[in-house]
């Protein structure tokens, strides 16, 4: 009897893992190595990748006599240090990535001027912004279109370049300051602006900037849109309620809207990003000093998981997430007992 019942069990294994092979070889997180910066510590702003070749972080160095430009590069197989932009040695901080197409761009800026700067297959190229602002609060670069979003002495200020030449795009009426933006296409485009009745969801049609008309719950704030090519658009934010603060995700397919409320008390998700298994991934405050932690997604249910284990670190915090080709990308920083916060980087899955 109990050589029979064994292999019963042998054969209960060898069929689950035949029905099931992805459960069997789903990856973890590994480290990627990052050639530290010159000066620490550093500040992470963003993460934009174009398949598992191609990866691009941005952020700064704070120097003791100001804050001076980081770019690194991932080509498939390491990270490293890009130096060969213009101004490279001058002051001056890079905001987040994006890719527009095969390009790649950055919001920049270089000792006290603001710019977009811009890589392509003929490389580094730079585009000057029509105006200075007060505040440049994002931007957003798509094939055919970019803006930059932020404020002046006249208010409000949407910049918009169509390749050729920048124009000034009106917002709606009541629209008090514009927090960030995306854009899908050079013809649709998402911003979430403040108003005197709360935060407001505005889309751009190629015609005019309109109000998307999405149900936000109520007191909330966004942190982030996510327009994907399938027309479906996530919103991430939070809301303060019942003394407590508390995320909310609000996705549309076009149709109709539908709010959940994901156990992540309240976490912040700027790094919101579509995975390749089809789930929503964002890095989250870790509970372990040692160790990175991240959040998955996936309609109801939110799952988490620990980067590796990293010695002596005192504080693991990856800034942002990218797919890259069917692997997710994160950069960020770590910091190791006695001394400031460096650079560190992490894959879940393979290369391909």
């Amino acid at each position: 009897m109990n050589a029979l019942r064994a292999v019963v069990v042998c054969l209960v294994f060898v069929c689950a893992a035949v029905v099931s092979p992805a459960a069997a070889v789903t990856p973890g997180w590994s480290a990627l190595p990052v050639p530290p910066a010159a000066v620490s510590p550093v500040t992470v702003s963003g993460l934009a990748a174009r398949g598992p070749d191609e990866a691009w972080a941005s952020g700064y160095e704070h120097a003791a006599d100001g804050l001076r430009p980081m770019l690194y590069r991932w080509d498939g197989a390491a990270w490293s240090r890009e130096t060969s932009f213009p101004g490279a040695g001058d002051p001056g901080w890079f905001g987040t990535a994006q890719f527009a197409g095969e390009e790649v761009w950055f919001l920049r800026d270089r000792a006290g001027v603001r710019e977009l700067l811009r890589r392509s297959a003929a490389g580094w190229s730079t585009v000057a912004l029509p105006q200075t602002l007060w505040t440049y609060q994002d931007f957003a670069a798509v094939p055919g279109a970019a803006w930059v979003v932020g404020e002046d002495d006249t208010g409000v200020q949407v910049l918009h370049y169509d390749g050729t030449r920048w124009t000034r795009q009106a917002t709606p009426d009541g629209v008090l300051y514009v927090m960030g933006i995306t854009a899908r296409t050079a013809t649709d485009a998402w911003a979430w602006a403040d108003t005197a009745a709360g935060t407001t969801v505005l889309r751009w049609d190629g015609t005019a900037w309109r109000d998307a008309q999405v149900p936000l719950p109520p007191d909330s704030n966004v942190h982030a849109i996510l327009a994907e090519a399938s027309g479906r658009v996530t919103i991430g934010g939070s809301r303060y309620t019942d003394g407590t603060t508390r995320t909310f995700l609000t996705t549309g397919n076009g149709r109709a809207w539908h709010t959940t409320h994901p156990p992540l008390d309240g976490t912040p998700v700027e790094g919101l990003v579509r995975g390749p298994d089809g789930a929503l991934w964002l890095p989250v405050r870790s509970d372990r000093a040692f160790q990175s932690k991240y959040a998955r997604v996936d309609g109801a249910r939110t799952t988490f998981s620990y980067g590796p284990e990293r010695e002596d670190a005192i504080d693991v915090r990856p800034r942002a997430l990218a797919r890259a080709g069917s692997s997710l990308l994160s950069f960020g920083t770590v910091e190791i007992y006695g001394s400031k916060p460096n650079l560190m980087s992490e894959r879940r899955g393979g290369r391909s």
